[in-house]
């Protein structure tokens, strides 16, 4: 009995965390279309508080939740200016997050895959322009850098939906919920490795048919424990031709 008194309090503790981080979250929103906050005060408010809710609801399983503060963080992540539409987008990810913690608190069950296409996709901090944007989610595994910023730009010139993902770990546990059309994983990776990644998603039930690609410099023939029906894509001036074959292969396109 105790230990339940004592989950129900975490529990509740967890859910006024996250209640005054979204207030604080919202207060910014308001401020920035007051023009009270504004430039780098602004930036800085707005990735801080996505980073904070990010942390606040790694507990108590808010799935729906996590899934959408990391989709918030990974979509102003680039973001140099918040325009008046940028605002929109983001008090849009505020609501939906608002949405989440209501039906966590009340026991209720919401289709993830669904709640994170409905969210606005990220198009600002690439030079991207006159690109229709489709429906299909792909989720790129990747660390942060140069190559990441290249490769994300591709897809998006694509019309792609990205998610970005810095951690195998991470995507480990989003790609269950978020179900994206297509995971593209990078070799090299901390933790576990792309190769890790692709072979644990093929090895589970709830995650065996979504399609996945391994991004790696080598052939295939030196990639001796990459799954037969998981595919290549080259590094350099080849990755966009073999994007658009694989896609076709999987029937993704």
């Amino acid at each position: 009995m105790m230990d339940d008194e004592f989950l129900d309090q975490l529990r509740n503790e967890a859910i006024d965390t996250v209640e005054d981080k979204l207030g604080t979250l919202n207060t910014a929103i308001d401020s920035a279309i007051e023009g009270s906050l504004t430039g780098a005060d602004l930036n800085a408010a707005l990735k801080i508080e996505a980073r904070s809710l990010k942390s606040a609801v790694s507990s108590f399983d808010m799935k729906a939740l996590a899934a959408v503060c990391h989709r918030f963080e990974d979509y102003i992540f680039d973001i140099k200016e918040f325009t008046p539409d940028i605002l929109k987008s983001v008090q849009i990810y505020s609501d939906r997050m608002s949405d989440c913690l209501e039906a966590f608190v009340q026991g209720r069950a919401i289709d993830i895959s669904l709640l994170v296409r409905e969210l606005p996709a990220k198009r600002e901090g690439f030079e991207v322009s006159d690109v229709t944007v489709t429906d299909i989610e792909v989720m790129l595994v990747m660390e942060p850098g140069l190559a990441t910023k290249i490769v994300t730009t591709e897809l998006l010139e694509c019309g792609y939906r990205i998610i970005n993902v810095a951690s195998t770990m991470d995507a480990i546990q989003l790609i269950p919920s978020m179900r994206p059309d297509m995971v593209i994983v990078n070799r090299v990776m901390p933790e576990l490795t792309g190769i890790d990644l692709v072979c644990a998603l093929k090895a589970m039930p709830t995650t065996r048919d979504i399609p996945v690609a391994l991004i790696a410099s080598a052939d295939r023939e030196n990639l001796e424990d990459l799954p037969a029906n998981v595919p290549v894509l080259r590094k350099g001036n080849l990755f966009g031709e073999d994007v658009a074959d694989v896609f076709v292969q999987l029937g993704i396109l």
